[in-house]
């Protein structure tokens, strides 16, 4: 009889750790909570006129984090694969206690809970819990005109939807990351054109919040992961000095923030600009000289809450809009532009913290028992 496979410990194989991309996680988390802030403050009247120069920066930061999640998740699995410990059901553990928790406690909150408190019609609550119970929200968002919900779950739902089809995909492609890595690009390129035009005819509602266009950004980070090491080659780091990371930054902080002619913005010329700024900051945050870098200690703290300052941000800056309408405070210059967005800011990192470590951080420490390979 052949003798049973020895099966690797636990915790043996690790893809190393990169503190530039928890930085860059809570960089993304910041400027979503900066988009939101502005955006909230010319829907409810307290700033007169949309500057417009957060416009751009939620979904940029958004896209990221799915390129971030793109590139180390295909890092785990490479590793996985070349180390044959790959598992289809620890795969799928280790997304459920990395993403269900809070994305349920979001749903029995503030979908269910606080609009039964405010006795809004029990139709709208069941509407609303089916939803996002089925990870089905950015649906929601598409077909439903009238729909009124915890809008910013959308993106949780998508990355849910990524993750439900990645491992039939690498079983169809026979775990070949590099092929799979351009057909994910592909096809969410060819979603973003096709749904992007079918909504300027107006036949079809949104590209915005259809899963399959963000196929391209998972794709563009897991192509990071399968060529990381010709990344990090001495070959090419001139692409990744600290005078080039500065005029690239500086490049990105002009589009992201709505300084460039309008030509930049259009359909799908912004598209490829979020895909290559993205993928270049991504691509940078993976190495040693990442200008951006904070002390590992620091670093792991803010990708550790950034998760859920992404998930609470939105109620935050709620409560604080209704405290300026209820005190009649009406802020301006760089006070509605700048300060406001930090106070929202910095009251997420703040309930973020407390989520972490008295609620998300027991309940990860599960993901040990499921994970061969880490990056930590």
């Amino acid at each position: 009889m052949a003798k049973k496979k020895t099966i690797k410990k636990e915790n043996s194989f690790s893809v190393g750790y990169f503190p530039g991309l928890d930085v860059l996680r809570f960089i993304c988390a910041t400027g979503v909570i900066f988009h939101h802030t502005a955006q909230q403050l010319f829907s409810r009247g307290i700033a007169l006129t949309d500057s417009g120069a957060h416009k751009f920066t939620g979904s940029f930061f958004l896209d990221v984090f799915f390129i971030i999640s793109g590139f180390l998740i295909a890092s785990i699995l490479i590793k996985e694969n070349e180390s044959d410990t790959y598992s289809l059901k620890n795969f799928y553990l280790r997304r459920i206690i990395r993403i269900w928790p809070l994305y349920f406690l979001a749903v029995a909150i503030l979908i269910i809970l606080v609009p039964a408190l405010k006795h809004s019609p029990s139709e709208i609550i069941k509407t609303n819990a089916l939803y996002a119970l089925g990870f089905s929200v950015n649906f929601q968002l598409l077909f439903d005109g009238a729909a009124k919900t915890y809008s910013v779950l959308w993106s949780v739902c998508i990355e849910e939807h990524i993750y439900l089809v990645l491992p039939f995909l690498l079983f169809i492609f026979k775990r070949n990351f590099k092929r799979l890595s351009f057909f994910l690009l592909v096809v969410g390129l060819a979603s973003w054109l096709c749904f992007g035009f079918l909504h300027a005819s107006q036949q079809w509602p949104s590209a915005y919040f259809n899963s399959l266009c963000y196929f391209y950004y998972f794709g563009a980070g897991m192509l990071l992961a399968v060529f990381h090491k010709q990344i990090t080659s001495p070959k090419i780091k001139f692409l990744f000095t600290v005078p080039a990371q500065l005029l690239i930054y500086t490049l990105l902080i002009l589009c992201v923030f709505n300084f460039l002619p309008a030509a930049f913005y259009i359909f799908p010329v912004w598209v490829l600009l979020s895909g290559f700024f993205g993928t270049y900051l991504v691509a940078a945050a993976s190495r040693q000289n990442f200008i951006l870098q904070l002390g590992p200690a620091l670093s792991r703290f803010t990708g550790n809450i950034s998760y859920a300052m992404y998930m609470v941000h939105i109620v935050l800056i709620t409560v604080s809009i209704n405290y300026l309408l209820r005190n009649n405070i009406r802020p301006e210059g760089i006070e509605l532009s700048l300060w406001f967005p930090c106070v929202t800011t910095l009251l997420s990192i703040f309930v973020a913290s407390i989520l972490y470590y008295l609620y998300e951080r027991p309940i990860l420490k599960l993901k040990k028992r499921f994970t061969s390979v880490t990056n930590k």
